[in-house]
């Protein structure tokens, strides 16, 4: 079955043609060898290399660019009704639903399936079809690493450690804790999530400091009515952490600590948190945002449909679970 070069593939090629490995005796270029050294068809490498009007022109870039150029002028169009069309847009654009979360909503929305793939849906975002940003994709194509750091800032004491927690049966009711830092660390967020249903809560701090946090914890604490609800907390070993004993005699639970410089102990935190930062990028200076305009954004986050949660919300799952 005949299938496209990548531009992986295109590259490779690129690299081979240039290769005196690949020369005939007569010194022509061995395209049977260059084929079977990328495991294709001499024919589909030929196809390829015709787009040019000579080898020596050959350029990945440019190939790929031709294709996709092509693609998009013979590409077939869906007819959306207006409705439909703004419905895709609102959800994309403005709420920035996944590709897989956008066809699931419009599903519920409309009562029938979407007319494509995620796989196609994704080619219709990427090549700007329907009014759709790339941009709003998840990390906008990026790839993102958590990288490890130590922490300076002071030590905990007499502190429990994440290996200390015993008979965790379940998710439900162990949340995770953390700060979101703004613009040259003058201003920050207290996040938490709940694991069993991703349920995730943001508050402002007026400063970066072990009181502070105290004080929003209890307020989220009391706005959601969790005080003994809560089976445990883990979080890093930030100084803002310091006074975890009153966390801990507050909500009735217990606080446990990471290992220095492990934020993969509290991923679903740190996966949150990266969903903020779609938002609010890393510079955002937070004393420029409103508690309320947060609490919108935390609001669509907590809204998205989730495939882990069997395509149900974080809200409705948290709701379900802590009424």
């Amino acid at each position: 079955m005949y299938s496209h070069l990548s531009f992986i593939d295109k590259v490779k090629l690129e690299k081979l043609l240039l290769s005196k490995l690949f020369l005939k005796k007569n010194g022509e270029i061995n395209i049977s060898q260059i084929a079977k050294c990328l495991n294709r068809n001499r024919s589909t490498i030929l196809r390829e290399i015709k787009r040019f009007k000579t080898i020596d022109e050959y350029s990945a870039y440019k190939s790929d660019k031709m294709y996709y150029e092509k693609r998009k002028k013979n590409n077939k169009r869906y007819k959306f009704t207006e409705e439909q069309l703004k419905f895709i847009n609102i959800r994309f654009n403005v709420y920035r639903d996944s590709p897989s979360q956008l066809i699931h909503r419009y599903f519920i929305k409309f009562g029938i399936k979407f007319p494509v793939c995620v796989k196609t849906l994704y080619k219709w975002i990427y090549l700007g079809f329907y009014g759709f940003l790339k941009q709003n994709l998840r990390h906008r194509g990026k790839k993102y690493k958590i990288k490890g750091k130590f922490d300076n800032r002071g030590k905990l004491t007499n502190f429990k450690s994440i290996w200390d927690i015993e008979n965790k049966k379940s998710d439900a009711g162990w949340f995770e804790m953390d700060t979101v830092v703004g613009k040259d660390h003058q201003s920050s967020n207290l996040v938490l999530v709940e694991k069993l249903s991703k349920n995730y809560f943001v508050m402002k701090l007026k400063n970066h400091t072990a009181n502070e946090v105290v004080k929003k914890f209890k307020d989220i604490v009391i706005r959601n009515n969790l005080i003994g609800k809560i089976k445990g907390i883990i979080t890093d070993r930030g100084k803002e952490f310091s006074k975890w004993r009153e966390l801990e005699i507050f909500a009735e639970t217990q606080v446990y600590f990471c290992d220095p410089a492990s934020p993969q102990q509290k991923p679903l935190i740190e996966y949150m948190n990266s969903e903020l930062r779609e938002w609010y990028p890393k510079g955002t200076d937070f004393n420029n945002i409103s508690q309320q305009k947060i609490d919108w954004v935390v609001e669509v986050i907590n809204e998205k449909l989730r495939p882990i949660l069997n395509w149900r919300t974080a809200k409705e799952v948290f709701l379900e679970n802590f009424r």
